[in-house]
């Protein structure tokens, strides 16, 4: 009986020696499951792309409403792990909209990841748009466009809408028929064409030298150009200073 008794006190402390190692094991791997089922979990792809969106959309501000926006589609077969926490997107530059941007897309919650996309913008606006085929360093005429609401790519502010901003511009590339006028395209107009007859102004203390000469190129406000005196038919290089007047060297 007391060897029984001894046997059985010597296995009490082994009993629940196992009964709370059980119950620890128990724990942790339930611990450890909600960190693992997280992981586990993917998140929406569609999430990743709405995220994006939103973000070009806050950048855009007050013109917003009037874009179009499409996220480039990712990779079916993209696993990222879900977020417990809202998806934070943030375009990589500084830089205006343009009709194709960088976005990232970022998890900062107990999981942490980025992925990089990109977003299309595209505005429906009225714009300026070109009646005629149009060449390079042709001057701008209202009589050359029509105003119409396009879909363009890009933001509203990238294209011309008023017709008073063809004043004094002229063409830096050519511009098909039907196609609408962004201020990449606009250059300023040349003040003194070749061929002109110009006014030659020269200065010197407080005495000023006014003659006629001929402009042997096309010129822009402050650009250098050469002119050739109608009297001495000496050639000299002067800057424009307006549509009539060149300033050259005595």
């Amino acid at each position: 009986m007391k060897s029984t008794l001894l046997a059985g006190t010597q296995l009490a402390p082994s009993l629940a020696m196992r009964t709370t190692t059980t119950l620890f094991i128990c724990t942790a791997l339930l611990a450890g499951s909600a960190a693992d089922l997280r992981a586990a979990t993917t998140i929406d792809l569609a999430a990743i792309s709405r995220a994006a969106e939103n973000a070009v959309r806050a950048r855009a501000g007050a013109t917003a409403d009037q874009l179009i926006l499409e996220a480039a589609p990712l990779d079916p077969r993209l696993r990222v792990s879900g977020c417990d926490r809202p998806l934070t997107g943030f375009l990589t530059d500084t830089s205006p909209l343009r009709y194709q941007n960088t976005v990232g897309v970022r998890c900062d919650g107990s999981v942490r990841w980025t992925v990089y996309t990109s977003v299309h913008v595209e505005s429906q606006t009225p714009v300026l748009v070109a009646r005629r085929a149009l060449g390079r360093d042709a001057e701008t005429a209202a009589a050359d466009f029509k105003l119409e609401t396009r879909r363009v790519p890009g933001l509203p502010s990238a294209y011309v809408t008023d017709l008073a901003a063809l004043k004094g511009q002229r063409l830096s590339r050519p511009l098909p028929v039907d196609q609408p006028l962004s201020f990449e395209s606009l250059a300023p107009a040349n003040l003194i064409h070749r061929g002109q007859t110009v006014v030659l102004v020269a200065h010197s203390g407080g005495f000023e030298v006014r003659v006629n000469g001929v402009a042997l190129s096309d010129g822009r406000a402050s650009e250098h150009i050469r002119v050739q005196n109608a009297s001495s038919q000496r050639v000299v290089e002067g800057i424009v200073r307006s549509e009539s007047e060149v300033e050259a060297p005595l």
